[in-house]
């Protein structure tokens, strides 16, 4: 009998998601991708952190966040590479807006310390309510501290922007 195919982008999603070879091929890069991350974590965890760097990369590339989590840190302290805090900055960011808690509280840090970004208090209160908001214990202490160092106005400020990026960042990726 003559084979249908789907037409159009509709179609052709079914057709991916249904075929035996494309699920074949999305398992083994999944595999391949939890296979490089663990690679990753045993270097780490063995203090070989310049071993972790090939297999991370490859996957920040493809916006891994635990992958972008694990190389912001590296960066960040210095680990197997030279500090760099901006690159830190921007591979947390990049967890964070992806619903990273540990991304969110790293970040909020890194805005609270002035480290590789202007120091702004508004920021770091945001992202630390978004990162206490996501399950981040070291959140609400960050907070509490910014709360008691900031003006009412700037405390307001701060206050309205951490909802909105509750809403963004914890809620969205709860619902969907």
């Amino acid at each position: 009998a003559d084979r249908v195919w789907p037409t159009g982008a509709r179609g052709l999603s079914r057709l991916c998601r249904t075929s035996p070879v494309f699920i074949a091929v999305a398992i083994a890069a999944v595999l391949a991708r939890a296979d490089a991350m663990a690679r990753a974590q045993s270097a780490t965890e063995q203090g070989r952190y310049a071993l972790a760097l090939p297999q991370l990369k490859p996957l920040v590339a493809r916006g891994d966040v635990r992958a972008e989590e694990a190389l912001g840190a590296l960066y960040d302290a210095g680990l197997g590479v030279a500090p760099d805090p901006v690159r830190a900055v921007k591979l947390f960011r990049a967890a964070a807006l992806q619903g990273s808690a540990a991304a969110q509280l790293n970040l909020a840090h890194l805005y609270d310390k002035g480290r590789g970004v202007q120091a702004d208090p508004v920021l770091a209160y945001a992202w630390a309510d978004a990162a206490a908001a996501n399950g981040e214990p070291g959140g609400q202490d960050l907070i509490d501290r910014l709360a008691k160092e900031m003006p009412l106005g700037q405390l307001k400020r701060a206050q309205s922007l951490a909802q909105r990026y509750v809403e963004l960042y914890v809620e969205s990726f709860r619902s969907g």
